[in-house]
């Protein structure tokens, strides 16, 4: 990025601040958005961010320990060293409790199964590379299902970081994700929206890094 347009975008991020966080898409403080500011405020200033104290991951309370999304954050907990909460983790159960990621799954679901296995040192499924590449839209960005009427930033974030992660082949999304920036120095959610939030800000510079 250019360091003019570095600037705008670090002066949106600055304007979703509050007194102790961030706020949502709504206009209100939020933990959860919280965290994607205190991302992109190590982005900006590492120094900075190195003298900042830990903060607990937070989770949505919708997303509960039976689900994809609850095996993947223990697992993270995990491996990081953040607790929410006494939560045991084996290697083996988000493949077993889930079959219903086999049966319709969404690009951060599949996203979640092919980090993990990178991370335990287990060959990636095949199966799963393969549709997650089939995902990928001729403009490159990412559908966050095989139902999804658009390609979005989310699913094509965390797509190109996975698929970059695991070592394999994706179309460039260059295009794809400038077309995404606003004016204001957000990234909009996709090409239908003309707003952003700290979250997709996060969601942009990170396909932006990895596409």
């Amino acid at each position: 990025m250019s360091p003019d347009a570095q600037q705008t975008v670090k002066a949106f991020v600055a304007s979703q601040k509050t007194a102790h966080g961030y706020m949502n898409d709504g206009g209100l403080e939020d933990d959860y958005y919280g965290q994607f500011g205190r991302v992109l405020e190590a982005v900006f200033a590492p120094a900075k961010a190195l003298r900042l104290p830990k903060q607990p991951l937070v989770v949505k309370e919708s997303i509960g320990r039976d689900t994809v999304y609850g095996h993947f954050f223990a697992f993270i907990e995990k491996e990081i060293g953040f607790k929410t909460e006494e939560a045991e983790y084996k290697n083996d159960s988000f493949f077993t409790l889930h079959p219903s990621l086999f049966t319709s799954p969404t690009t951060n679901a599949v996203c979640c199964l092919l980090a993990m296995q990178y991370q335990m040192g287990m060959q990636p499924d095949t199966a799963h590379v393969e549709w997650l590449q089939q995902r990928q839209d001729k403009t490159g960005g990412f559908y966050a299902s095989e139902a999804a009427p658009i390609p979005d930033m989310l699913s094509t974030a965390v797509a190109l970081f996975t698929l970059r992660l695991i070592g394999k082949e994706f179309k460039d999304a260059t295009q794809f994700i400038q077309a995404h920036w606003l004016d204001n120095g957000g990234v909009a959610p996709t090409l239908l929206d003309d707003y952003s939030d700290v979250e997709y800000v996060f969601y942009g510079l990170l396909a932006l890094g990895t596409r």
